[in-house]
Order: structure tokens, then C-alpha cells, then sequence
């Protein structure tokens, strides 16, 4: 049970008194002597109000270095982001969405081109960026992506659009063109479509590498794995 202010000094001068009273002090004024003496000094300072002062100090102390390890791990998490790996993931989702709208006929080969092309150029910005990330997560995501990629590589090859050794993919307009439109709405319109899976894995990239995932080391230097991306959804 919480003991007020006052009754805690009410309570010790009542201590106090019953110790001096019964001989605490020794005669010549040794150990005992200077036991009562402190304990006299103690009383004096909680019933001025200093002993009060001392604890709110203290607690003041304790809250501001709570909040600077705070302050400590935030300026750690947002040096692990990518900047490059963000944005360029972001990009590449936006065009993959986009893929899914088009209208896939004959008549509308000019705007599927145009749009393929763009993301084709999203696409290579993300993927060179994500696999060269400081984030580890951003890294492993573009391994899925390639493998997502490479699995499709026959398809994609019908469409005129080939792997190069650094990951990126080309692609040859004469090909394109004429490709089955059957083949274009399977790699590009409707869902676990490559457009869309493609979409997904930039979705996971710009968390990872906007959020940052980062081993972190607080001011006292404690030790803790922060990944905020699961945090999140539907950012982008």
C-alpha cells in the first residue's frame, strides 16, 4: 500500500525518537554515535522537502535516458533504409499494376508496347538497385524476384523479352509485336500473372527498404532485431 509524504515523515520521527530514546547512541559517541547522527540528517531532509527533490531529480534523470535510447534506435533504423531500392520498387509496382488494365487487342498494340516497355525499364532499375541493397531482406527479395523471372523466361521469350546475365531483361519490339495476344494477357493481365507477381515482390522490396531492417544497439547497448515490415500494409 502507497505511504504519503507526510506519513512517511510522521512515521519515521516516530522511529526516530523510540531509537534514541532507547540508547541507540553509544556514550562516547562512536559507531552508534554516528549511526543516529545520519539517520537525524536523513529525517531533517524528507521533512524540509530535499529528500522529495532528490527523487524527483532522480526519476527525471531515469525518463530522459529512456527517451534518448528511444531517439538512439530510430536514428539507427532510418540509416537502414534504401532510398534507391524504395523508390525504384516503387515505380516498378506502380507500372506492373498498371499492365492489368490495358485493353489486350490488336487495334491497342502501340499503348501495350509502350506500357510493357516502361516496366520493362522499372523493372531493371528495381532489380539492379534491390540486388545491390545494404538491406538483407531487400537482397533476398530480389533473389525471389529472379527466380519469379526466370521461371517465366519461356513465356516471356514468346513475347520478345530475354534475361541478361546482370538480371535485367530486355526486350525486342519486332518480337513483341508479333507475339499471340494470348501470351501477352497470360505474362501481363489478371492475378499470379508475372506482371503480378512482379507487383507483389516490389510491394515487399519498398517495405523492406523503406522501413529498413536493421540489427540495433541502444545507447546502453542493448541489442535488438527490428523489421517493421510486417508491421505494414498495403503501403503502396
Amino acid at each position: 500500500m502507497a505511504i504519503g509524504l507526510k506519513g512517511l515523515t510522521s512515521g519515521l520521527g516516530d522511529v526516530y525518537s523510540s531509537l534514541l530514546s532507547s540508547g541507540f547512541s553509544s556514550p562516547g559517541g562512536g559507531l552508534g554515535g554516528l549511526a543516529s547522527s545520519t539517520l537525524l540528517s536523513d529525517y531533517a531532509s524528507i521533512k524540509n522537502g530535499s529528500y522529495g527533490k532528490m527523487l524527483k531529480a532522480y526519476y527525471a534523470k531515469q525518463t530522459r535516458e529512456m527517451e534518448e535510447d528511444d531517439d538512439d534506435s530510430v536514428s539507427k533504423n532510418k540509416a537502414g533504409k534504401d532510398s534507391a531500392a524504395s523508390s525504384s520498387a516503387k515505380a516498378a509496382q506502380k507500372s506492373a499494376s498498371e499492365l492489368n488494365g490495358l485493353d489486350y487487342s490488336e487495334e491497342n498494340m502501340d499503348e501495350i508496347y509502350d506500357s510493357v516497355s516502361s516496366f520493362v525499364k522499372d523493372y531493371n532499375s528495381m532489380i539492379k538497385n534491390a540486388s545491390n541493397s545494404n538491406v538483407g531482406a531487400v537482397k533476398n527479395q530480389a533473389n525471389q524476384m529472379n527466380n519469379t523471372t526466370y521461371a517465366n523466361y519461356k513465356m516471356l521469350a514468346k513475347a520478345g523479352i530475354t534475361m541478361n546475365a546482370d538480371r535485367t531483361l530486355s526486350i525486342n519490339e519486332k518480337t513483341f509485336r508479333k507475339a499471340n495476344m494470348s501470351t501477352l494477357k497470360t505474362l501481363f493481365k489478371g492475378t499470379n500473372s508475372f506482371a503480378d507477381q512482379v507487383s507483389n515482390k516490389a510491394s515487399q522490396i519498398y517495405r523492406y527498404a523503406n522501413n529498413g531492417v536493421s540489427n540495433l544497439y541502444n545507447s546502453r547497448g542493448s541489442y535488438t532485431s527490428l523489421d517493421t515490415s510486417s508491421m505494414l500494409n498495403g503501403i503502396v
